[in-house]
């Protein structure tokens, strides 16, 4: 896992041009959702409390740090469990610049949240789809393109977000998942029942964190498992 450099909790808004190469516009559209964020968060709690101080930093470029990992002519993201909408809605708006056409999914059972995510995506005019409900309650008439990228955090460890990705209507081509310090842990448990082929990139905002991209993930046949 090669390493990079951590971008410093005291990151501002005006910093991310350099960062992540966003334009002025993309800017003044995460910064719109920015001001919606902290607004719903007076009476939905969307992220944590402790972390409203730092939102640029554990949450903005949390999210913005996976587009490091994509081309830019995706044509279709899926964000399970989006919640506050991270990282969906910041790879939304850098994905807007590469690929207009591109389309981000966001899933999310809580109807609030949806409620959140549906007046984000109003705001910034994003080219986004907000489906409430479960993941793995999605039907075929709900993903019938290819998937290229399913993105995902601090939704669930490993062994249960391959479970939920495998419920998919459509199996996404890569995932790429937000991680902390708990990968190993999480990984050598879900290779009991999976056959994984994946990567890990350094986080650019936690210094024990990574990007896990999983490539493949086979179910463990019970023989197989039985034999060992």
């Amino acid at each position: 896992m090669a390493q990079t450099w951590l971008i410093p909790e005291s990151v501002t808004p005006d910093d991310l041009p350099e960062i992540f190469n966003v334009s002025r516009e993309s800017l003044e559209k995460l910064r719109a959702y920015v001001a919606e964020l902290l607004h719903w968060q007076a009476s939905i709690n969307l992220i944590s409390p402790s972390t409203i101080s730092q939102v640029w930093h554990r949450h903005i470029c949390d999210g913005l740090q996976l587009c490091e990992q994509l081309s830019g002519t995706e044509s279709l993201i899926v964000d399970i469990g989006s919640g506050a909408g991270i990282p969906g809605v910041p790879l939304a708006i850098w994905l807007a610049e590469k690929n207009p056409a591109a389309e981000v999914v966001l899933i999310e059972s809580n109807a609030k949240k949806v409620a959140f995510l549906k007046q984000v995506s109003r705001v910034c005019g994003l080219n986004t789809r907000i489906i409430n409900a479960r993941v793995e309650l999605l039907g075929r008439s709900d993903l019938q393109q290819v998937v290229d990228v399913c993105v995902a955090r601090a939704l669930a460890p490993l062994p249960g977000l391959l479970e939920l990705t495998a419920q998919l209507p459509v199996h996404p081509q890569r995932m790429l998942f937000l991680k902390g310090q708990d990968v190993d842990v999480e990984l050598t448990e879900a290779t009991k029942c999976w056959n994984i082929s994946f990567c890990k990139h350094s986080s650019r905002t936690l210094q024990d964190g990574c990007i896990l991209e999983i490539h493949e993930a086979e179910r463990v046949s019970e023989n197989t498992k039985a034999s060992d």
